[in-house]
């Protein structure tokens, strides 16, 4: 990962608003004007208003803020086994597109997680997120990303744009911060339950998060399915377990049962990922695309 003092020092990290160099001054960040000043907490540039931060982390009760914070805290051990519990099956295309995107960029390059955390995925990405919970580097928004215009040399965006009421704005930061030839993947849901972390907007077909990136300019260099038909499933029926019976004891049985039934069954989107239909009823969806050269 591009430290963040690298990223201020080459010019990279700005200020959101005007995109005007960025200065050190005793544990805050500034423009050369001194109009615009940002603390730095920890060590992370905090690069949006308390206030919105506040407005943004209220919404749907805190969900977020509470399940974030509960992440970042919980221990090695159980963080492992509720991974694999959970495992996904991705798709292999899904995973070269990963590893062109971040996996093999060159040292030095400034890759960025929008969204990212509580979780450190990869040791390339600077966290970008709206709240400073564990593994986030920088704290900003996806509107008005704290970079400068052709200085990053790749986003990874995965289940963060159906949180976005104006993702269009999103895509459209992100293109203007990447440089010509700078790769982006974007992975969202497609079949999946409401889930706010801080809201939930919309879900994307395939089709309609391809349509989403070229409109904003972008070249699509692979799309398909992520996580396939048979994760959405088992997912789906667990959430109507918990959602929906109320007899706990019921509702603890079947809870169990799904479990089961879905750490036997998940291992076919292995085969079923492969098939041109499994993006019909996938639970995310990826889109791999560049930046076109000028």
């Amino acid at each position: 990962m591009l430290s963040i003092a690298e990223q201020v020092n080459s010019g990279r990290l700005v200020c959101p608003r005007t995109h005007a160099p960025l200065q050190w001054d005793d544990g805050w960040l500034t423009t050369a004007d001194a109009a615009y000043r940002y603390p730095l907490i920890h060590g992370v540039p905090v690069m949006m208003p308390e206030a919105q931060q506040a407005a943004y982390l209220a919404q749907e009760q805190g969900k977020m803020a509470i399940e974030y914070q509960q992440a970042g805290r919980q221990p090695l051990w159980p963080r492992w086994v509720t991974r694999w519990a959970a495992r996904d099956y991705r798709s292999e295309p899904s995973r070269r597109a990963f590893a062109q995107t971040v996996a093999q960029q060159p040292d030095g390059a400034l890759c960025v997680a929008v969204g990212g955390g509580p979780f450190h995925v990869h040791p390339r990405l600077t966290n970008l997120n709206i709240g400073l919970f564990a593994n986030v580097h920088v704290v900003g928004d996806a509107y008005a990303l704290p970079y400068a215009d052709d200085a990053v040399d790749a986003f990874h965006i995965e289940a963060v744009l159906e949180h976005l009421e104006f993702p269009e704005t999103a895509v459209a930061e992100m293109f203007r911060a990447l440089r010509p030839g700078g790769q982006v993947l974007a992975v969202t849901p497609f079949m999946q339950h409401f889930h706010a972390y801080p809201n939930h907007f919309q879900n994307y077909t395939l089709v309609g998060q391809e349509r989403l990136l070229r409109r904003a300019g972008f070249e699509i260099r692979s799309a398909g399915v992520c996580v396939g038909p048979t994760y959405a499933l088992t997912s789906l029926n667990y959430r109507f377990v918990a959602e929906y019976v109320h007899l706990p004891l019921l509702r603890q049985l079947l809870l169990a049962l799904f479990a089961g039934w879905a750490l036997l069954v998940r291992p076919l989107d292995a085969h079923l990922n492969r098939r041109a239909n499994a993006h019909i009823l996938a639970s995310t969806t990826y889109v791999h695309a560049a930046k076109p050269l000028p």
